[in-house]
Order: structure tokens, then C-alpha cells, then sequence
């Protein structure tokens, strides 16, 4: 399982408008391709802003590709209306090979 780490900032005011989208453009492709497992968000409020991360699974960089474009498995994937709700964001992204999961 391959975890897909990626980071970006919203002004409170903005916050809400990035969930939305997250809900309504990425998490529908998410969905939408085989090798997909799951996402979580986490976000907290740090200086007037609410930083996420996103922690997607994926079973190969293949599944992740279909998702990104070929050769592009490094690259974050932001519509511009995403671009511009957030003030920061990783313009590359993180994979780590899932070696301990534990859910109770």
C-alpha cells in the first residue's frame, strides 16, 4: 500500500470553500479509479490559517498514476479554482510505503 502525502494552506475564510471542492472534484476521481483506498483529512488551525494534509491509499504508483497522468506520479493535482482558495500548497507530493496499520 502506498500512502500519498500532500499539504497546502487556506485563510479561515477559504477553508471552507477547499473542502468543498475536495468533496466534490478530487474525491469523485479518487473514487473513480481501481487501486484506490481510501483518504483522510487532517487539518488544524495554525496563525489565521488551516493547514491540511492529505493522506491518501493507493495499492501501486500504476493506480496513482491513472489518477495524476503518466510520468506525473510527483505532481499535485489542483484545479485553479483549488489554486486560488488556498495560500500554500505542495506543488509535489510525498509517497511512503504503508508498513504498520492498526484500526480498532
Amino acid at each position: 500500500m502506498i500512502v500519498r502525502v500532500w499539504t497546502g494552506e487556506a485563510l479561515e475564510e477559504n477553508a471552507e470553500e477547499y473542502r468543498r471542492q475536495f468533496a466534490e472534484v478530487y474525491l469523485k476521481r479518487f473514487r473513480a479509479i481501481a487501486g484506490f483506498h481510501g483518504v483522510e483529512i487532517l487539518e488544524r488551525i495554525h496563525h489565521n490559517r488551516v493547514e491540511f494534509i492529505v493522506l491518501s491509499r493507493w495499492d501501486t504508483m500504476d493506480a496513482i498514476q491513472k489518477y495524476t497522468g503518466l510520468g506525473r506520479g510527483e505532481h499535485a493535482v489542483l484545479e485553479k479554482e483549488t489554486r486560488a482558495a488556498l495560500e500554500r500548497y505542495d506543488e509535489k507530493v510525498k509517497h511512503y510505503v504503508l508498513v504498520l496499520e492498526e484500526n480498532r
